[in-house]
């Protein structure tokens, strides 16, 4: 026992002059806490304790004095806690490497611990993490899969108290996790990450990178080949850890005199690599940045994206996450205007914080608790206009005196000036061709309405000039050419529209000056050159949009018989309370500022047949795929589509715009729907909705993208899930293409495939006749299904036509359905300023009801009365007549045309046209889109059915045949072969 008091006595002897050694105040307090509890040892006279003891202290705390530590045991408290750091030796790729270390704790948490992390060759890094009292180890490459090794069941807890003795060993393409000696799981590495030999252990060790871990560890030791590696820990006295790094770098920070300032110059804004001198865990990053630009990149590293928006907006993108806005104060105003922000970005555990200045911070939720970042790039893909200074990684400051002298330093004055031109109000002469983009002026704030003028010249008869509303659209004026004239319509929500006109013709292509102006409150004047008319009818109503060059679509909304061609010519001098309005960014493209006007005329129209919304198709393989042109000055409003799948991934649809190198994408991920905003120039999608259920069961869905009259806000509607999709506010979203399954702009490897029907782009069917493949109509709608002919509904029996794609339609009998026709149609197409019906007719029928429709009271009829055929419009008890230029024989074939406009109707007889100007009220040859056939004594043929209104053009038979859902008929109408008669041309 004596002797063991001596080697006891000598023990703490050697312990006070390590103590005296160590200056670091936390190994100080370890060992006083030692010396007290070998004091109290000294009494004990069991030598079996005393043996057990010496083993612990002599494991636990004596530490090796030189900087090799191949075995050791450190206490961490999440308190006091400074990481540490530790290189190994070079180290060269071979068939076994492996790491161990022991831990002991008791620490109960919610959240992810990150004991060890470390950084090995070719992008490989790895942690050895505590989640729900478990161990899990994480090895993750660039962007390929994370490789998970864990323990067997949740029984295997490791913050219990005792020592666990941790292994991971790879084997040639074999990782192996041991704990205790017990192998927990072993997994096979996947293809991918051996393209490049990489070594997977050692270079970097780091531990308890977070500072959130309270225990201990100890015997850390990595191997090669067998071969121990030495472990080299990082004096870390004099600086904060971050900065013990072995390798200066070119781009090193000199914070005593470093260059700080990126310049992005129009002539030279070449993206900018920055490798990290930090090969540390992302803590804290901050910059500051003034611009003017829009759709372009400030910074982009690891998946993380600062982006400015089409709108001027700062939004934080990361991969397969919501995009966010970040606003720099509460009025949110766009970041774009030449002031100097300053943003920073912290990461807490796995919640990445940002902020701009001081205000409200954003969180978003990562895949992992870490970052380790190689490079950062600075104006990715050379679209940022502008200055980033000051850039700051975990506190230490960027030097970029490598750059070029022009690119070091912030030629803001420069950037004053491009900006002071763009933001000129412009008077000069705005063309109007056909096709070109309508100016939209929204206001940031309503702004009361006192006069608003401008000077024009055309030589259009009918057309909208322009519109201005509050941001209800309850109140709203509209400038119009009626006929020749110009006409002011102003609508009140409370009172009926009431309309201004000017009898002066004005399409003489000579310039010609209007003025509206409010006065005495409620009495507007309107100025025509010298002619001026002053009414009694506008209440005082603040304007939110101006509307310049076609009919806006909320207006269209509100009074759906208003029609009117897009204007052409030109305008200039646009005035509102006496201010000029346009600047260059309402102007698209700019070169329409002419200085001499040049007034074109509008071309023809093509004639388009379009499929009805409600014919349903199939996309089965990639020769399905869809892509089609649209009006590109169509400001966008809504689409919608109709699906039925069972695919997990794949690109539902997209709506493109090739002039603006941006779109909206619909994707399927994992079976839910995915909206992203694809962006060409910096080639990066942005998710910007993620829907939480799967809709890829086979059943119909609706799915409906649109904007919203009372607030403008974008929503995304699912069947009857109606979500705001608050991160794409922008107002002016113009598109010019649409692909349906797939698109060649994305690479996707999975390809949807299902049906498709309701396919509308503001609120118009989008697909001509012949763009889908005649085996491909094996889809159809009805009853709200969308059934595959292959597999019919259970409920439905598919109607019998000819067996042919195109058959006649055979009137046998006088059987009257509703009084009205023997066959229903629900057509797809509504009342149009222009108007047409086609179709082909056999009878012998002398006095018969041929086609009927009715629109409330007013029902428009094509009869045939002593074998001659005409048009009867009858409104209540009056009744008008006219009649087609000819007879029915009842030995031939004849074409029926009826063409109407806002004052004419023309009726042709097979070759023979006579001309109508009509003066009574409004009507329709479509009323309520119920047309009906065969009616009172028809007996006989009719083919090609064609109606058509404006560009829309949909074939009854043609669309029967695809979806019989939108006909309704009783046994007398049969189907016979379509009659081979030489094909008539129709306008």
């Amino acid at each position: 026992m004596k002797f063991t008091k001596r080697i006891l006595c000598i023990i703490q002897i050697l312990i006070f002059i390590q103590l005296y050694l160590c200056q670091d105040e936390q190994y100080s307090r370890i060992l006083n806490d030692d010396i007290n509890n070998i004091n109290i040892l000294l009494s004990n006279e069991t030598l079996t304790d005393v043996n057990h003891y010496l083993d612990d202290v002599l494991t636990e705390n004596l530490f090796n004095s030189s900087n090799l530590i191949p075995e050791s045991i450190i206490e961490y408290s999440s308190t006091i806690n400074i990481p540490m750091k530790y290189i190994t030796d070079e180290e060269d790729y071979t068939s076994i490497e492996s790491i161990a270390f022991s831990i002991l704790t008791n620490q109960q948490i919610l959240q992810a611990i990150t004991i060890l992390a470390g950084i090995a060759n070719e992008n490989i890094s790895y942690t050895f993490n505590i989640e729900n009292d478990r161990l899990k180890i994480i090895f993750s490459q660039d962007n390929l899969l994370d490789i998970i090794l864990t323990t067997k069941n949740d029984t295997e807890l490791i913050n219990n108290g005792q020592w666990h003795r941790l292994y991971i060993e790879r084997s040639n393409r074999k990782l192996r996790f041991i704990l205790d000696n017990v192998e927990q799981s072993n997994t096979e590495l996947p293809d991918e990450w051996q393209k490049t030999i990489n070594i997977f252990i050692g270079a970097q060790l780091i531990i308890v990178p977070n500072g959130n871990y309270n225990g201990k560890i100890g015997d850390i030791i990595v191997s090669n080949m067998d071969r121990s590696l030495n472990l080299r820990e990082k004096d870390n006295s004099n600086e904060n850890f971050e900065d013990s790094i072995t390798t200066i770098i070119s781009s090193s920070i000199n914070q005593s005199q470093s260059i700080q300032t990126i310049a992005f110059l129009p002539n030279d804004n070449n993206e900018i690599i920055f490798p990290s001198p930090i090969k540390f865990f992302f803590k804290i990053f901050s910059f500051s940045f003034r611009t003017y630009s829009n759709l372009s990149t400030l910074i982009q590293f690891d998946e993380i994206q600062l982006n400015i928006d089409i709108d001027g907006y700062l939004i934080l993108v990361i991969r397969d996450q919501l995009v966010q806005k970040i606003f720099s104060n509460e009025k949110q105003k766009p970041i774009n205007d030449g002031k100097l922000y300053i943003v920073q970005l912290e990461l807490n555990n796995q919640t990445l914080e940002t902020w701009i200045d001081k205000n409200k911070k954003i969180s978003t939720e990562l895949s992992r608790s870490y970052l380790i970042i190689e490079n950062f790039l600075f104006g990715l893909h050379n679209q940022f206009i502008g200055c980033i200074e000051n850039v700051t990684y975990n506190n230490q400051i960027f030097s970029f005196e490598n750059l070029s002298l022009n690119r070091q330093k912030c030629f803001l004055n420069n950037m004053i000036i491009k900006s002071s031109i763009d933001d000129i109000h412009i008077d000069q002469i705005i063309s109007f061709k056909d096709n070109d983009r309508p100016l939209i002026i929204n206001f940031d704030k309503p702004e009361e309405f006192h006069i608003f003028s401008f000077i024009f010249s055309t030589q259009e008869s009918n057309c909208i000039i322009c519109s201005l509303a509050d941001n209800t659209y309850n109140n709203f004026i509209i400038l119009s050419i009626r006929y020749e004239y110009l006409v002011l319509t102003y609508y009140n929500k409370q009172k009926q529209p009431r309309e201004i006109l000017i009898n002066n013709s004005i399409n003489d292509k000579n310039e010609h000056k209007i003025i509206i102006k409010l006065i005495n409150q409620n009495y507007l004047l309107f100025e025509f050159d010298e002619n001026t008319k002053i009414e009694n009818m506008i209440d005082k109503f603040y304007i939110n949009t101006i509307y310049i060059g076609k009919l806006d679509y909320f207006i269209k909304e509100r009074l759906s018989n208003f029609n009117g061609d897009d204007f052409i010519g030109c305008i200039k001098n646009i005035m509102f309370n006496k201010k000029l309005l346009i600047e260059s960014k309402h102007i698209y493209p700019l070169d329409r500022l002419v200085n001499t006007c040049q007034i074109t005329t509008r071309e023809p129209k093509n004639v388009i047949s379009y499929i009805s919304s409600d014919i349903s198709f199939s996309i089965r393989d990639y020769d399905d795929i869809i892509e089609l042109q649209i009006p590109s000055n169509d400001q966008f409003y809504q689409c919608q589509i109709a699906i039925k799948t069972q695919s997990f991934n794949g690109i539902i649809a997209s709506i493109y715009s090739n002039d603006n190198y941006y779109g909206l994408f619909l994707f399927l991920n994992n079976g839910k729907l995915q909206l992203k905003y694809y962006l060409t120039n910096n080639r990066t999608l942005q998710l910007i909705f993620n829907d939480n259920q799967t809709i890829n069961d086979g059943q119909l869905h609706y799915i409906s993208i649109f904007r919203q009259i009372s607030n403008k806000s974008m929503y995304i509607q699912i069947d009857n899930r109606t979500i705001n999709i608050s991160n794409l506010l922008s107002l002016s979203l113009f598109f010019d293409v649409i692909t349906i399954g797939g698109s060649d702009r994305i690479i996707s490897d999975n390809l949807f495939v299902g049906c498709f029907a309701n396919i509308t782009y503001n609120h118009h069917p989008v697909l001509p006749e012949g763009i889908v493949k005649s085996d491909r109509y094996d889809c159809f709608c009805d009853q709200g299904s969308i059934c595959d002919r292959q597999m019919p509904c259970s409920n439905m029996q598919p109607l019998q036509f000819c067996g042919q794609t195109d058959c006649s339609l055979v009137c046998t009998s006088s059987i009257d359905m509703n009084n009205k026709g023997s066959l229903r149609y629900f057509t797809q197409i509504g009342s149009g300023q222009y108007e047409q019906i086609y179709l082909m007719i056999f009878t012998i029928s002398d006095n018969s009801v041929l086609f009927t429709t009715q629109n409330d009271s007013i029902q428009v009829s094509i009869v045939i009365q002593n074998y001659y055929p005409r048009l009867i419009i009858q409104n209540g008890g009056i009744i008008y007549t006219y009649d087609f230029p000819g007879r029915v024989r009842g030995d031939q074939w004849h074409v029926l045309q009826c063409q109407k406009t806002l004052n004419t109707i023309d009726l042709t007889f097979d070759d023979e046209t006579r001309h109508y100007t009509y003066f009574i009220e409004y009507f329709s040859l479509f009323g309520d889109r119920k047309v009906y056939l065969c009616g009172k004594n028809f007996i006989g043929y009719i083919q090609d059915i064609i109606f058509m209104a404006d560009n829309h053009h949909e074939n009854l038979i043609h669309n029967s045949i695809r979806n019989p859902g939108l006909i309704d008929y009783d046994p007398s109408v049969l189907w016979n072969n379509h009659a081979n008669i030489p094909e008539r041309k129709f306008d």
